[in-house]
């Protein structure tokens, strides 16, 4: 069981955030912690288009055996691909194949351990294709808006069954933070998601996604409440 995290170096929103420090620690070694703590993850690496990045893993105790392509590490880039190179780098240079891989944002640092390690037992148990990490919306979606060219605003969801909703406990979404999946199911369909995919909840407070300031500063309060 492969554990995989992608972290490039160009990061526009957040400017070096994967390496940016976080109370003290780089963001990325909190997902290297929790990695390595993981009792089912049999192997763990980093990959990165970034020596700067590579130092900071290697030094937090990860393995980076290759630099990413700067073609997989693009604004645009599919995560997808970036996978699939890991893959194919281990096949070709050690033949070493994972059966599944366990995929883990550098920008989840809330994640840890004990989710990883429920959500792969989640997946063993369920013998899915996948198995995504999700939280409940945190609002209700009668409340999202669409601005309309004269400006003037409409419902976004317009689906009746949603309009007539008076609560959302049963819509989630995506958060980031664990993606599991059969590595033959990834490579031939190029996709998470399939007819065998299940959800592992998590909190809101833990489903936080690093991508602006603000994100980086709510986290470093959760993280100093946790540790108070």
């Amino acid at each position: 069981m492969l554990g995989i995290t992608l972290a490039r170096g160009g990061s526009k929103r957040l400017p070096g955030k994967n390496i940016k420090k976080l109370n003290g620690v780089p963001l990325i070694e909190y997902t290297i912690k929790s990695a390595k703590r993981s009792k089912l993850i049999t192997r763990y690496m980093i990959s990165t288009d970034s020596p700067e990045i590579a130092e900071v893993a290697i030094n937090a105790g990860a393995e980076v055996p290759f630099l990413r392509p700067g073609y997989l590490a693009e604004d645009h880039s599919n995560p997808i691909d970036a996978c699939l190179h890991v893959l194919s780098e281990y096949k070709s240079k050690e033949g070493y194949e994972p059966e599944i891989l366990v995929l883990l944002q550098p920008t989840s640092p809330l994640r840890t351990e004990i989710n990883i390690d429920e959500a792969i037992k989640l997946f063993q148990y369920k013998k899915a294709d996948s198995v995504l990490s999700v939280c409940s919306l945190e609002y209700h979606t009668n409340s999202i808006m669409t601005m309309e060219k004269q400006g003037t605003i409409t419902p976004f969801t317009q689906n009746k069954i949603y309009k007539e909703c008076n609560t959302d406990n049963s819509i989630y979404r995506l958060n980031g933070a664990i993606y599991i999946v059969k590595t033959s199911y990834l490579k031939q369909n190029k996709s998470f998601y399939s007819t065998k995919t299940f959800p592992y909840v998590m909190s809101r407070n833990q489903s936080i996604d690093i991508d602006t300031e603000f994100d980086f500063q709510m986290a470093s309060l959760l993280l100093r409440k946790d540790h108070s």
